[in-house]
């Protein structure tokens, strides 16, 4: 049980710096002296470098372990903060970024991993509400030290101490982190595992996994927007009902988390995708009653799905090399974390209510793709 809560700890910290340039950035471009655009140079850094350590984190993990894979990453993690917390100009803070990617990511696919081999559908869903919780959490911190007139750096300090503290228990359990498949007797432990299942099956959980990430991203970004210019929604509702998409989420890893415990992750699976379906096309068509309840329809109905794509990537794939196709799914999750929002927004240019029919493509997107998944399970069973 230790292990599991560490685990849910470790999510719980790589979502804090994720979280915290939103609202340190009015401060921290004055002292960079840059445009308020230039924040969007960050996303493509961190993301091309969480895409290397996801690719390699499996293969890491067989020739190192687990725990002192974990314990390195998160180290790393430190020092990238401390680089934040004291970066003299932008390109400094930007090498922080990349480093803050290699670390998040490694930690990200590799715990992703050990709870796909490990935990149960509950477990795996807590596992995502607490990286909800750091998000959450992570502006409020900067917000308090802001206002009390210490600036933006000491957040990021606070952060990578408690990273450092965390990065210790990792390494005093190495011993008690179960090492991946590839890493048994008789393995190769020095490559990446191999992918034996059907190259169709991998490619589809990678799309799904990015479909699904750039979803709750564009409703994190664009909701508020949408519903205030698009719908002309009161500012106050619509930042409330902001914050509620992520308590929504929160909940709803909790609680469908343990209905996928009891009725598998199948039917949890196939009734999210009604249910983003559903919460497009309320946006779409529902007007401005329906479009606020649309946000927290999409909290809820994404709640349970990239935890219960994790967790059934052996099923899809195969045993041999579900710790591989986990690190590329969370490469895909983050591309598509940047991609789609950004596509959004530039449909949104255009039209602001373009967020809503843009979004339901998606949805129905995701949706074929579990068919297809499905499908295919079955028809392997």
């Amino acid at each position: 049980m230790f292990l599991v809560v560490l685990a849910y700890l470790a999510f719980f910290s790589i979502a804090l710096p994720d979280s915290t340039l939103g609202v340190a950035w009015p401060s921290m471009r004055l002292d960079f002296g840059l445009s308020m655009g230039a924040a969007g140079l960050v996303p493509p850094v961190g993301v091309a470098a969480t895409l290397v350590a996801t690719a390699f984190a499996s293969r890491l993990a067989a020739r190192f372990g687990v725990g002192r894979l974990l314990a390195a990453s998160t180290w790393l993690s430190a020092a990238a903060l401390v680089v934040s917390a004291t970066s003299p100009g932008f390109t400094q803070f930007l090498v922080s970024v990349a480093l803050m990617g290699f670390s998040g990511g490694a930690i990200d696919a590799t715990i992703n991993a050990y709870a796909a081999r490990t935990f149960g559908a509950r477990r795996i869903n807590l596992l995502h509400a607490s990286f909800v919780v750091g998000a959450a959490l992570s502006p409020l911190l900067v917000t308090a030290f802001v206002q009390t007139g210490l600036g933006w750096r000491w957040p990021y300090v606070v952060i990578a101490a408690l990273q450092l503290a965390l990065g210790l228990l990792f390494l005093l359990t190495q011993a008690r982190w179960t090492a991946p498949v590839a890493a048994s007797p008789g393995g190769d432990a020095t490559t990446t595992p191999p992918v034996n299942a059907r190259r169709a099956d991998v490619v589809i959980g990678i799309v799904a996994v990015a479909v699904q990430t750039g979803i709750e991203s564009a409703v994190a970004l664009w909701a508020f927007t949408f519903l205030t210019v698009g719908q002309g929604v009161d500012p106050v509702a619509a930042g409330l009902l902001a914050s509620g998409y992520w308590l929504v989420m929160f909940a709803g890893r909790v609680v469908l988390g343990s209905l996928a415990e009891r009725v598998g992750a199948w039917p949890v699976l196939g009734g999210a995708a009604v249910g983003l379906i559903g919460a497009g096309l309320l946006a779409w068509l529902g007007g401005p009653v329906g479009a606020m309840a649309a946000v927290l329809l999409f909290g809820l109905a994404a709640a349970p799905v990239y935890p219960l794509l994790i967790l059934t990537t052996a099923e899809r794939t195969s045993a041999k090399s579900a710790d591989a196709v986990v690190g590329y799914q969370a490469g895909a999750s983050s591309v598509g974390a940047a991609v789609f929002p950004l596509l959004i927004g530039l449909a949104m240019d255009r039209s602001v209510v373009a967020f809503a029919p843009a979004l339901t493509v998606l949805t129905v997107l995701a949706g074929v793709l579990h068919v297809a998944m499905r499908a295919r399970v079955v028809r392997r069973a």
